[in-house]
């Protein structure tokens, strides 16, 4: 007999024409089916979940077909334009393409090399490595083209030696400025080549240029799953592949870093990534789709739990990374295939203030008592912490709280008995807001990093403040905020992105196992900003900074702190691995505020770097925007 509950997932999806579409571009890949039923079957509980999620992550609101009629105006008018305005640019680099192939199949390869064949931007070479392909056929498709265009450059491996190794083969046949690559059963739009040149014209100094993509079914008749991919965000590298193709390399960097290493086949690509960025210096992102990834079964398109080494090779290359870049703690898979959790180990023992401010409201949320004294919450939150040294500072409103609220002349708080004294803070002027008190408890603090944290917090992951210290460590990192969840076990923050000038909190409200948007939720990376009810800093960059500014709203004092370190040229880093349940979010701010925040930081805000303009702002969730 079906479970109600299934019954009622089937009819969520059979209702939803988005949900069916995902459905019939997927159901041809039995690997697909299988995982889903597997999920079914291990807890039937998460159905309605799993549905939910169908339904507002994998599907987006607007039509990605009436995108791309709206955003890519690619006629032969256009492309003209393209090939005579390349014909007269400064600087003409030339692109090597390096692809090896193995049997694929003569449809998808002529597919692939047309797509070459078809760029605006001439100035390219195709170097094509054959993996000892067994089918004579594919050789006759590749000895054609080279015969038909002397920019196509062909080698027959003698001995199959895999996906590294091939590749390796066709980079040494290539002369140009810069690496180009691709996968043998995919295609490139016909504006790839300009794009990256005509950027390059712009600044001759970029290394590494990478794109926007999506996906193609089997018959390259339908293309889905758009990927808009922020610009450079090096933790979100270390959580993920998200550069992956297509992308453009400088040759120099390249023969430096050695190319491939066989030892990480399956996941060669971002092995290599992530020795040619520790080594590049300017980085770039063109915010178009240019690359189409065909999604035939077994491949990583189609899903990355398909080859199962390829996850092995993915861990052992972001292992390497951190132990190039660093001492290791540990890296491995996160629940998400294709997702990774890396940490390094705390340099050193830090002291890290916890600043928590009691604003004498009632705390309903995170099983805490409503009449639980500020003094108690911090105690709590010190005990399910594993970090030290820690240092507890409460910042009170002397108007709200005297001393049996927890004060250190209070009978009912003798500093001897606790193991972290607890630095008290009173604020004497009537009803201080939060940036003040904050500033106020920042002040009394000794720490080397503070901790500025909600007064109504439940601690899920022990090991918080390491997960935070150790990427605030990190060379050029200015501020880290953690996922947080409500009471309900939604979430409230996971990250902020700002659109129209203020800021907005990601994907608050869905499921605390959403993935977000190519791992947004569940992988490390970078935004502008992050909440400021779980957020650390640095000592010295906060006072540099100046501080939290007193006459904002919270949520825009928030993003005003941040905004300030990312304006000196640190980045902010939102980190899952630190998990939080939160009391309220912060209030929204008054329209004048708003305005005066838009002017202020009118000239960083022109747009977000790590929120595509083509989604929508309200709410930012990653859907495209109507």
């Amino acid at each position: 007999m079906i479970p109600t509950a299934m019954l009622t997932a089937l009819r969520g999806v059979l209702t939803s024409p988005r949900a069916l579409k995902h459905v019939v571009a997927h159901a041809w890949n039995p690997l697909w089916l299988v995982r889903n039923l597997r999920r079914l079957e291990a807890d039937p509980r998460k159905i309605g979940r799993m549905v939910q999620d169908l339904q507002g992550v994998i599907e987006t609101p607007a039509d990605y077909a009436r995108w791309m009629e709206r955003h890519e105006r690619l006629d032969d008018e256009a492309l003209r334009m393209q090939r005579e305005e390349s014909a007269a640019f400064g600087w003409r680099p030339l692109f090597s393409i390096v692809v090896p192939t193995y049997q694929t199949p003569a449809g998808i390869l002529e597919a692939f090399v047309e797509s070459v064949l078809a760029q605006s931007y001439s100035h390219w070479e195709l170097c094509i490595a054959d993996d000892a392909s067994p089918d004579p056929r594919l050789h006759g498709v590749l000895e054609r083209y080279a015969a038909a265009d002397r920019r196509i450059r062909v080698q027959f491996r003698s001995s199959n030696g895999h996906i590294a190794e091939a590749t390796n083969t066709a980079l040494a046949m290539a002369t140009g400025d810069y690496i180009c690559l691709m996968d043998h059963d995919d295609t490139i739009a016909p504006n790839a080549l300009y794009e990256f040149a005509s950027l390059l014209n712009q600044d001759p100094d970029i290394d590494f240029i990478y794109s926007d993509e999506d996906k193609i079914t089997p018959d390259g008749k339908t293309r889905y799953d758009p990927f808009f991919k922020p610009d450079w965000s090096p933790e979100y590298l270390e959580a993920c592949m998200y550069t992956a193709h297509f992308a453009c390399y400088r040759t120099s960097i390249v023969r430096e870093v050695g190319g491939f290493r066989t030892a990480f086949n399956g996941a060669q690509d971002y092995d290599f990534v992530l020795r040619f960025t520790e080594k590049a210096g300017r980085i770039a992102h063109v915010p178009k789709v240019l690359y189409h990834w065909r999604s035939i079964p077994g491949s990583t398109a189609a899903s990355v739990s398909s080859k199962d080494y390829v996850v092995d090779a993915g861990v052992r290359a972001l292992s390497g990374r951190a132990e190039r870049t660093g001492k290791p703690d540990f890296v491995r898979p996160a629940r998400y295939d294709g997702c990774f959790e890396l940490r390094r180990k705390v340099e050193g023992a830090p002291r890290v203030s916890i600043v928590m401010s009691a604003t004498g409201r009632p705390v309903k949320e995170c099983g805490m008592s409503a009449a639980l004294p500020p003094a108690e919450r911090m105690r709590t939150v010190m005990e399910a912490s594993r970090y030290r040294p820690l240092e507890p500072v409460l910042v009170l409103d002397a108007s709200r709280y005297g001393p049996q609220d927890g004060s250190d002349e209070g009978p009912e708080e003798p500093q001897a008995q606790s193991a972290d004294p607890i630095v008290h803070v009173r604020c004497a002027e009537p009803d201080p807001n939060p940036a003040a008190r904050r500033n106020r408890g920042a002040a009394a603090a000794s720490g080397e990093y503070l901790l500025f944290l909600d007064e109504a917090v439940r601690i899920i992951t022990p090991d918080w403040v390491e997960a935070m210290l150790s990427v605030a460590q990190r060379p050029g990192v200015g501020a880290v905020g953690a996922q947080l969840l409500a009471g309900n076990g939604t979430l409230r923050h996971a990250g902020v992105v700002f659109r129209d000038g203020v800021p907005g909190l990601v994907r608050s409200g869905f499921g605390d196992d959403d993935p977000g948007y190519f791992f947004s939720t569940a992988g490390q990376r970078n935004y502008l900003a992050v909440s400021g009810a779980c957020l650390l800093v640095r000592r010295d960059h906060f006072l540099e900074v100046g501080g939290f500014d007193e006459t904002l709203a919270p949520a825009l004092a928030d993003a005003d702190l941040c905004l300030k370190l990312v304006s000196r040229g640190l980045r902010i880093v939102y980190t899952p691995q630190a998990r939080l349940q939160c009391s309220s979010p912060a209030a929204l701010a008054p329209t004048a505020q708003e305005e005066a925040f838009r002017v202020k930081w009118a000239g960083l805000l022109r747009r977000d770097p790590y929120y595509s303009s083509y989604f929508d702002a309200a709410p930012p969730n990653f859907d495209l925007a109507p």
